[in-house]
């Protein structure tokens, strides 16, 4: 007779979406590389999504419904849907074909700076990851694409093709130093000076190119150019 200590049962619990250990288990699935600071990634979670809920995905799509424009600060909204059928035998037929949808808004505002000149791309692939979050059943997960670092201040005034805070403050510490007329060097530059917070960014390069060059040579600085005022902006 065995004793009991020699006695091994080796049986594999089904987890499931209702259980407490679900979201475990489906991170346990992704890989080290498939996860940023434990936040998974929309990869990851695309690579799991057949086999942790024993699916075949039969289709997918990708709705803009707003692009970005000068109008709507460069904003993109997408809505990503997955339609699946999933594998059980025993689950009914007719629940058995599902669909799940996932929506994200992105501009300027809510997107790192080296992504924000790409937001539809940014907001499918933020939309595919809520929507792959909510077909897992993931309680109190974020995916990684969901989550901005570096974001632009002053978003009063900012946007992804305007003069940034930045780009402000250093037109107005070289010309301070330099005595130079902020708005007379916009007027020979032929740049309007109503109002600075609608400067374009590359408005706002020419200008600064413009500083750095009297501020290597004095002597190219023209009379008329000369008067500084803290006013300009």
């Amino acid at each position: 007779m065995a004793k009991k200590d020699e006695v091994k049962i080796t049986q594999e619990e089904k987890v499931t979406p209702n259980d407490l250990g679900w979201n475990d288990y489906v991170l346990g699935l992704l890989s080290d590389d498939e996860k940023i600071d434990g936040n998974p990634t929309t990869d990851g979670l695309r690579r799991i999504f057949e086999k942790a809920m024993n699916c075949t995905v039969t289709h997918i799509s990708t709705d803009v419904v707003q692009a970005p424009s000068p109008e709507n600060e460069k904003r993109a909204t997408v809505v990503y849907r997955i339609d699946y059928v999933l594998n059980d035998l025993s689950t009914p037929e007719e629940i058995k074909h599902r669909s799940v949808t996932g929506a994200a808004d992105v501009y300027w505002g809510n997107c790192d700076k080296v992504y924000r000149n790409h937001p539809v791309a940014v907001a499918e692939t933020r939309a595919e990851g809520r929507a792959l979050r909510r077909a897992l059943r993931l309680r109190k997960v974020v995916a990684a694409e969901e989550l901005a670092n570096s974001i632009d201040d002053n978003p009063d005034h900012e946007s992804v093709n305007k003069i940034s805070s930045n780009q402000i403050s250093f037109i107005d510490s070289i010309s301070q130093r330099l005595n130079i007329n902020v708005k007379s060097l916009l007027a020979s530059l032929d740049i309007s000076s109503d109002n600075i917070y609608a400067m374009t960014h590359n408005d706002a390069v020419n200008v600064i190119r413009s500083l750095s060059t009297h501020q290597q040579n004095l002597d190219s600085i023209p009379k008329s150019l000369l008067g500084y005022e803290s006013s300009w902006r």
